[in-house]
């Protein structure tokens, strides 16, 4: 299976989304090899931090259960999963990098009227990809715009399904 994390807009949680379904797939023992594309490295240096492995064509039998790689394309092994974090970008661009050869296409939005305006265009351009497009709400909290019909309110007129799992709020502390 292939996924892609993209979106328009920087902040939106991409490389979270990206580095947790990388460790969620290979919690449940799946071989995952999860790609990195954004100059920023955050996917790469996060999954290095909790034991991921570099690599560019890995076999499952010989390497860790989460590669990463920041080189080009994947030879994927029967049964893997291929995760790739690509870099905030106009429409344009991210349909040039993506490609067609997707099975999903997950968008993270926080639930704010600007994020929504930065990446409307983006899900119309994906409107008929050969893939599944899902938008992944990301940043949710108690508040109102947070709940169901705050987000129906926001999303109106957004013909991408958004996924039923969301992501909160985090907050991370370091020792």
């Amino acid at each position: 299976m292939r996924i892609a994390v993209c979106g328009t807009k920087g902040g939106s949680g991409k490389s979270t989304l990206a580095g947790l379904l990388a460790l969620c797939f290979s919690d449940a023992g799946k071989y995952v090899i999860a790609g990195d594309k954004d100059p920023q490295k955050t996917l790469t240096t996060w999954l290095r931090s909790v034991g991921g492995k570099e690599g560019n064509v890995p076999l499952a039998k010989e390497m860790a259960p989460c590669e990463i790689t920041t080189l080009g394309s994947v030879t994927l092994e029967q049964g893997s999963i291929h995760i790739t974090d690509y870099p905030p970008a106009s429409p344009d661009v991210l349909l040039s990098l993506l490609g067609t050869a997707w099975d999903y296409v997950l968008v993270p939005c926080r639930p704010a009227v600007a994020d929504i305006w930065s990446i409307r265009s983006w899900l119309e351009r994906l409107q008929g990809y050969n893939g599944k497009v899902r938008l992944v709400m990301n940043a949710l909290d108690n508040s109102a715009i947070s709940k169901a019909e705050g987000l129906d309110s926001l999303l109106k007129g957004i013909k991408t399904p958004r996924t039923k799992a969301t992501l909160s709020r985090r907050a991370v502390l370091l020792s």
